[in-house]
């Protein structure tokens, strides 16, 4: 490998590698590499190869049907080379590279040489074209799977999260700031592509470099899943919800995925003890609770429950009542979101007996606020008002085992942002912006549910006709977005706008209107 760098293109190699099992195609993958490399397209084709000049002179040879070809390891240079320096190749060279690297011959020059050779020529660059060949599709790709995973179905794979070619290319570029040691960056891109993306590096930052050795060497190899793995896709999950508390949905979907992916392949082996096992499907029920989540987030329903039913179906092998319970309660928040008062009921009576069979107060304080919220809503404000005075008993009891750590969002002070929405339902409005006023007034870290209280303050003003209070805590609200992707939050900023249309002529309510418009919230 004389006149280059041996590691850039053992670099190139290893994550062609990747990509290619991932399910890209050599034209992909060049694609990406030319955001991150500046160089010809045909030596980007020889990098998506991770062919050598000398392998890849050799084939240049093999191919010409005549048999005369001679091309040397320093001429391909020189052709790769140009334009800035060496010799531009014609255009028969141009279209047997094409062959090659099963692709056309348009892709391997650039604008500036194309127009540099004769009518004549550019017309056979233009008609040469080898896509079709079988070696330019993916060696490797996945096969579609249809339906969603069920653990009943020894946890078929779920369809893996397809990254984009500029969606690689950003990751390339973040891992050339992330990581100087080549092959640690290597190893990183290994890891992201398999949980998302550029956005997973947030995530794998939390892990020391033995813990994305033990994690990288689970994905590569089919021997036996130890508990330090297990224990490694545990931390890795407990943080992608607070990574959901910082940044929303749009960019902790794809990792959430992508470890579902993993936990599902792995679930997949024989060889896993049972005890291991069971881990394994809890993990695989909370990773698909939380992709529920994050879908009722983006006000994607359909793909919301699809996700908590497989979470419930996990969540019943491992028999859990505690997770049972809670998903049983998203299923309940969700129905109420869409108005079916009903459907809500139903999942939130289900849960009850659940969350009497578990021992974890912080779960009984959640499902008593839920029950209180789909009351108030129904109109049984007695019965609401019971449900909320146990919700802020079990809160104010210590934390302990038996409390799972991902409830770690449900606080005092989420008790009373909630206790705003119940006297909200039950038209006692003073009681309502006491209840939020006390809830702004604490340190809140999520920023949903601060936002999610500015609105509730903004209705109760906004039912005051207290226009001008209430368009500047929509306008805090709709700030928020700025940084975080929640799109039940802007639906629900877009409502709250809605409730001022009997004052669309205020200079308040024009003001919010011009700054929602900033913001790209219309109605």
């Amino acid at each position: 490998m004389s006149g280059e760098g041996n590691h850039i293109l053992l670099e190139c190699r290893r994550r062609s590698e990747a990509l290619r099992a991932k399910g890209y195609g050599f034209d992909q993958i060049a694609d990406m590499f030319s955001v991150y490399h500046d160089v010809s397209p045909l030596r980007l084709y020889r990098y998506a190869y991770g062919l050598t000049a000398a392998e890849a002179a050799a084939r240049y040879n093999d191919a010409d049907p005549a048999g005369t070809a001679a091309l040397r390891e320093s001429r391909l240079y020189e052709f790769e080379y140009w334009p800035q320096r060496g010799i531009r190749p014609t255009a028969r060279t141009i279209a047997l590279f094409a062959q090659v690297y099963r692709t056309s011959a348009r892709r391997l020059v650039n604008d500036q040489v194309y127009a540099s050779y004769t009518p004549r020529d550019r017309e056979l660059i233009d008609r040469t074209d080898h896509r079709s060949l079988p070696s330019q599709r993916p060696s490797r790709a996945p096969a579609p799977l249809p339906g969603h995973v069920t653990m009943s179905q020894e946890a078929a794979r779920p369809a893996v999260p397809v990254l984009l070619p500029k969606d690689c290319a950003a990751l390339l570029r973040a891992l050339g700031a992330e990581e100087a040691d080549v092959k640690r960056r290597d190893l990183l891109f290994e890891l992201a592509l398999a949980l998302g993306g550029a956005p997973a590096l947030i995530l794998l930052r939390h892990l020391s470099p033995p813990e994305k050795d033990r994690l990288v060497t689970a994905i590569r190899s089919s021997t036996r899943v130890d508990a330090g793995t297990v224990e490694v896709i545990e931390k890795l999950t407990a943080r992608c919800r607070r990574l959901d508390d910082d940044f929303g949905p749009e960019t902790v979907l794809p990792i959430v995925d992508g470890q579902r992916t993993l936990v599902a392949d792995l679930l997949r082996r024989e060889v896993l003890l049972p005890a291991l096992r069971d881990r394994l499907t809890h993990t695989y029920a909370e990773l698909s609770q939380l992709a529920g989540w994050l879908h009722h987030d983006l006000l994607d329903y359909g793909g919301a429950y699809e996700r908590y039913k497989e979470a419930l179906t996990a969540a019943h092998e491992v028999r859990d009542p505690t997770l049972i319970c809670y998903l049983h309660t998203c299923l309940s928040g969700m129905a109420l979101h869409q108005g079916r008062t009903g459907q809500a009921l139903d999942h939130i009576f289900a849960a009850q007996g659940w969350a009497q069979q578990s021992a974890s107060t912080v779960l009984k304080s959640v499902h008593a606020m839920d029950l209180a919220r789909v009351l108030a809503t129904n109109g049984s404000v007695r019965a609401s008002e019971h449900a909320l005075a146990q919700s802020r008993h079990y809160i104010e009891r210590p934390r302990t085992e038996a409390d799972p750590s991902y409830l770690y969002w449900w606080t005092p002070n989420g008790v009373q942002k909630n206790t705003a929405f119940c006297m909200l339902a039950s038209g006692r409005l003073d009681d309502a912006i006491e209840a939020v006023e006390r809830t702004l007034a604490a340190p809140i870290t999520r920023k949903l549910q601060r936002g999610e209280a500015l609105l509730y303050y903004a209705k109760a003003l906004t039912q005051k006709r207290e226009v001008q209070v209430a368009t500047g805590k929509i306008r805090e609200a709709a700030q928020i977005t700025v940084g975080h992707s929640s799109g039940r939050l802007v639906n629900s900023i877009r409502e709250a706008r809605a409730r001022l249309r009997p004052w669309a002529g205020n200079k308040h309510v024009r003001t919010l209107d011009e700054e929602l418009r900033s913001l790209g919230i219309t109605n």
